[in-house]
């Protein structure tokens, strides 16, 4: 027994022994290891880059829209192919998924922050394959002071931020969506005070010229603008045309001054935009150039300067905390982009047409109009359209969750009379007299009670509630009025015929377009 005893206990003594050795084989437990570590300069969501001392917030969004009697992103139905207003084109309803990601690296050093920035995404849309498109936002790098890619035009101010649906009858320059390619400096005052000189691209916030001279190949048609310039990107597969406008020369100048405090926003901001037109007449073969023995064949008119100004207030209410009131005003003489009206390079319009039965409101928003015709004595050089615009909305917080917008913005365009002119006797217009309604002007003289002069104006109802922090459900109501100012008792406008609309003649008219859209969204870190 006593033997046993001590075998157990020696076997129980090598057990132990045999463990012992093995734990101290086994390495030592490591200290966690902070992956990710907390960047809190530039507040929350970034972190540090491991290995580095530059800092990283990965953002971006998530969006779903329904579109009830308006197009996608709320464009009214008195725009493109769904102004026809027939089965074939105009679609009771829209659908949209859009979505982005950001990335927004910044890095501190002796001039200050070194930031770039990107965002983009994709989207796809009713009426498109279900593969969509690609979609761009933000591209830029920002360091001592300076901002160089892709970013927000300085010249925007608030335009767009209370509405869904203002953007597309003109209103405000707004570029908070497309973006603009830029090399921009802002200077900082302190208290609130920034002020900012730009370049802009001009390409960008290119409207359109029209040459009027005999040339089939600048025909002027409803809903669009002829070539025979025209771009075409991954975005726009089908190519944009934004009418005889020659090279760049040089980009647009934008100055503003802001102030952002405790009671609100405001600011000024000028802007100057060069217009460089092709030749009168055709650009390749000179044909239409050559009137009352002047041959201005391969003859461009003289460069112009179009320019915009702007003044815009967003005052903090103080009876009810997050209510806003805000105005801004906006006048342009050949900039036409300045105050909304951008045409298909930014994403816009800068044509309207809304059919009804014989009926159509047409509408075009140029730049500028040049040509040669014998009713105005040979070539005229360019002619430049004004436009004014005025846009304000209440921003009402009904509790911290739940908010409504009303919303309103006008917006007219004013064609000199030389402008006038060429428009109203140019065969290459779609106007005709009543008397002949199937022959087109001679270019010889005006038709009586033609009047390219129009203007648009529209108001709006969103409501927008936040069920939980960075997502928001909106619905809005819009409605749109386009007026136009030829005479129905005199001209008509010739329509060649597209989608579900005959070709034919119809009395030119204003016209009244209702349209809603709800919107999701999903923000994460933007």
């Amino acid at each position: 027994m006593k033997m046993v005893k001590s075998l157990l206990l020696g076997s129980a003594a090598g057990l132990v022994a045999v463990a012992g050795a093995q734990a101290a084989d086994l390495p030592v437990k490591a200290k966690p290891v902070e992956y990710v570590k907390i960047c809190s300069i530039y507040g929350a969501g970034f972190f540090y880059i491991p290995g580095t001392d530059s800092c990283i917030k990965i953002g971006g969004w998530v969006r779903a829209e329904y579109g009830f009697q308006t197009g996608n992103s709320a464009v009214n139905y008195a725009v493109g192919g769904s102004g026809r207003n027939d089965r074939i084109d105009s679609n009771e309803y829209n659908m949209r998924a859009r979505w982005t990601t950001s990335i927004d690296v910044r890095t501190q050093t002796e001039y200050g922050t070194l930031r770039a920035y990107s965002r983009a995404g994709f989207q796809t849309t009713t009426g498109e394959t279900t593969q969509g498109r690609i979609y761009t936002e933000r591209g830029f790098i920002q360091f001592a002071g300076f901002t160089f890619g892709k970013s927000q035009s300085y010249f925007d101010f608030f335009g767009g931020a209370f509405c869904y649906g203002c953007s597309y009858s003109g209103a405000a320059s707004m570029t908070g969506a497309a973006g603009t390619l830029m090399a921009a400096y802002t200077a900082t005052f302190g208290n609130g005070f920034t002020a900012t000189i730009s370049l802009e691209d001009n390409f960008m916030r290119r409207n359109a010229i029209w040459d009027a001279s005999n040339d089939a190949t600048n025909a002027l048609v409803i809903g669009n603008v002829p070539g025979p310039a025209s771009a075409v990107d991954s975005y726009n597969v089908t190519a944009v045309t934004y009418g005889d406008m020659a090279a760049t020369g040089i980009p647009d100048v934008v100055g503003s001054l802001r102030v952002d405090q405790a009671w609100g926003s405001a600011q000024i901001a000028g802007a100057l935009h060069q217009l460089r037109a092709g030749y009168y007449g055709n650009n390749t073969t000179g044909a239409g150039a050559n009137v009352l023995g002047i041959n201005s064949a391969f003859l461009a008119p003289n460069d112009a300067y179009g320019w915009a100004v702007m003044g815009g207030v967003v005052l903090n209410l103080p009876w009810n905390k997050g209510d806003k009131f805000y105005v801004e005003a906006t006048y342009s003489e050949g900039a036409g982009a300045y105050v909304g009206m951008d045409g298909s390079i930014s994403g816009k319009n800068n044509t309207f047409n809304r059919f009804n039965g014989a009926n159509v409101a047409a509408a075009w928003a140029m730049d500028s109009i040049f040509g040669t015709l014998v009713s105005t004595g040979g070539p005229t050089g360019q002619q430049l359209t004004r436009y004014f615009s005025l846009t304000g909305a209440f921003e009402h917080y009904w509790t911290p969750a739940l908010r409504t917008d009303f919303w309103g913005n006008y917006t007219a365009a004013d064609y000199n009379d030389v402008a006038t002119t060429l428009f109203c006797s140019s065969p290459q217009s779609p106007v005709r007299r009543l008397s002949a309604p199937n022959t087109p002007l001679t270019g010889a003289t005006v038709a009586a009670g033609c009047d390219p002069d129009w203007n648009i104006w529209a108001v709006g109802v969103r409501t927008i509630w936040n069920p939980a922090p960075q997502f928001d459900i909106g619905l809005e109501v819009f409605y749109t009025h386009l007026e136009t100012k030829f005479d129905p008792t005199q001209v008509v406008l010739n329509f060649a015929g597209a989608g579900g609309r005959p070709a034919g003649v119809y009395f030119p008219s204003s016209e009244n377009v209702w349209g809603s859209i709800l919107r999701l969204q999903r923000n994460f870190w933007p």
